[in-house]
């Protein structure tokens, strides 16, 4: 599973890995390198095998010449005004103590919004600026509220004819947005307008917007960057907005703050309803927690925005339970504006992920060891090159502490894929912990880790992520029994317990609607071992991928 540095041969290929990788990915190359290296310098170990004083060396130049193209690409990236290329070589250099003495973080961000002003961006030069909303706030006055209703407005989606029993249905999609850019952009939801991106979508789809204040003119639109993972979208379109919003900063917002939903819902626009926050980091996506609201909220609120009593963007409208009348969410603010320099550079918006599957590990008798736990370590990606052994706890990220798993997926967030972080922890062996430090480069998440694992690893592997049981192979080429069984996971959920045996009838991924089903033939110590037939079905994505 790990990169093979056990004998001479092994070695000097990773080496030819390496040369070829500073073509295409210096970061990569970096990394790798820098672990190498590492492992070379350790040789002689009990454990490690020793090498010849020729092969260390070209280990040491080889980490040397990575570092320099690294730097050369900064200087490069600074050269041609790419800021985010910039942060990342950076970033990575800064990981190994090698950051450019002339620059430093701040003045990348300085020159970053500077070059937004330029281009007329303020909305992305003024993000850092915003002022926080108050306890003092009162409810927006009615010219506010106003001219807020008019900066939102109906998202149109034209699918054409939906086709049902020989006849045909008008089918389209409808859902709110609001200006965010006097220049036309606006922001609405992924899913609104998902036809127009959707690479597997192959029917018709038009977009467009419909003004408060003339609601019977369509106004073509197109979609400039998409998030799935955060269920959010930038799109442009060629007129001047009458009014827009001011994005807000949730840090002061707390559970009971009086809120306002904007809206079209059921196509109704200039709708405007109020409630309170419900509930804070709700988590339903797969990255980072939202808010539950009890403003009302139906069909074609959806990309609309919740406002604070001054009038700002506190969230944005995603979902609802139509069962559950007064349960609804919204994507927090911070989250739109972490992704929104991402949006506006266009195209599919990327987080970093370290090809791995994780818990939080809080023992209670001893908090200073809390972290998360390393479950699994999809072969080839981050983790697995980095030598990080599945059970290995992982306490910070770049020197800053994480004692749970959100704490991780946040300090990953703030991070480009591409770039190299420094991972501290520990392992543990027959009641003796290790303190570790490990190097690894964010690799982009895919839309559904859970299909990588299936394309990467065996089918009994996949258990453990998926479903929580870790499996070890007997007797039969499907049989296996159940060496461990992962805390609330869907195998505990299940009534699996350790030892219980267990048969692969069925393997059913079905990458389209992102879910695998199995069918298994179990022996379950909780069923007094009588034989049972267990169909269980698991998403390709889950918070638990990191």
């Amino acid at each position: 599973m790990f990169i093979d540095y056990s004998n001479e041969r092994s070695l000097r290929y990773e080496m030819e890995q390496i040369a070829s990788l500073t073509l295409t990915d210096s970061v990569q190359a970096l990394v790798r390198a820098r672990n190498l290296h590492d492992y070379v310098s350790a040789a002689g170990s009990e454990d490690k095998p020793q090498y010849s004083r020729e092969l260390a060396e070209e280990t040491e130049e080889l980490y040397a010449d990575t570092l320099r193209l690294v730097e050369e690409n900064f200087y490069t990236a600074v050269s041609d005004g790419d800021w985010t290329d910039a942060s990342r070589f950076y970033r990575s250099l800064a990981v190994f103590q090698r950051a450019p003495p002339d620059w430093n973080e701040r003045r990348i961000a300085e020159n970053r919004i500077a070059q937004w002003r330029t281009e007329g961006n303020t909305t992305l030069a003024e993000l850092s600026s915003v002022r926080p909303s108050t306890p003092e706030d009162e409810a927006p006055a009615q010219d506010v509220i106003s001219s807020l209703i008019s900066a939102t407005v109906t998202v149109w989606v034209d699918r054409g004819l939906s086709i049902q029993r020989g006849i045909g249905y008008a089918n389209h999609v409808i859902g709110s947005g609001f200006f965010i850019d006097r220049r036309g952009y606006l922001v609405t939801n992924y899913h609104v307008i998902s036809s127009e991106v959707d690479p597997d979508y192959e029917g018709y789809s038009r977009l467009y917007i419909r003004l408060a204040e003339n609601p019977d003119a369509r106004i073509p639109a197109r979609v400039v960057g998409w998030d799935p993972v955060f269920d959010l979208a930038l799109l442009k379109t060629e007129i001047t907005p009458p009014e827009i919003f001011q994005l807000g900063s949730s840090a002061d917002l707390r559970v009971g703050t009086r809120i306002y939903a904007i809206g079209s819902p059921a196509g109704l626009d200039q709708t405007i309803t109020s409630g309170i926050v419900s509930a804070q980091d709700r988590r339903l996506l797969s990255l980072g927690g939202v808010l539950q609201i009890d403003a009302p909220i139906n069909h074609g609120n959806s990309g609309g925005p919740i406002i604070d009593e001054a009038g700002r963007v506190q969230a944005v409208v995603f979902a609802g339970i139509e069962s559950f009348e007064g349960l609804n969410f919204a994507i927090p603010v911070e989250l739109l504006k972490l992704i929104l320099p991402q949006l506006y550079a266009g195209g599919l918006v990327s987080h970093p992920w370290l090809g791995a599957y994780g818990k939080t590990f809080a023992p209670p008798a001893d908090p200073e060891s809390a972290g998360v736990s390393v479950v699994y370590c999809v072969p080839g990606l981050s983790l697995s090159q980095a030598g990080v052994p599945e059970d290995a706890v992982i306490t910070a990220v770049n020197g800053i502490r994480v004692q749970t798993l959100e704490d991780f997926q946040q300090c990953l967030l703030m991070e480009y894929p591409g770039t190299v972080v420094r991972l501290s922890g520990y392992t543990e062996e027959n009641g003796s912990r290790s303190p570790q430090e490990w190097y690894a480069a964010l690799f982009a998440r895919p839309e559904k880790p859970g299909a990588v694992i299936l394309e990467r690893d065996m089918q009994s592997r996949a258990f453990l992520p998926m479903f929580g049981l870790n499996l070890q192979r007997i007797g039969s080429r499907r049989q296996y029994t159940v060496n461990a069984v992962i805390r609330g996971s869907i195998g505990d959920e299940s009534g699996f317990s350790q030892n219980d045996v267990v048969e692969i009838r069925e393997f059913l991924p079905d990458v389209q609607n992102g879910v695998l089903l199995v069918q298994v033939q179990a022996k379950r110590r909780k069923s007094g071992y009588m034989e049972s037939f267990i169909a269980m079905a698991s998403s390709l994505d889950s918070p638990s991928y990191f």
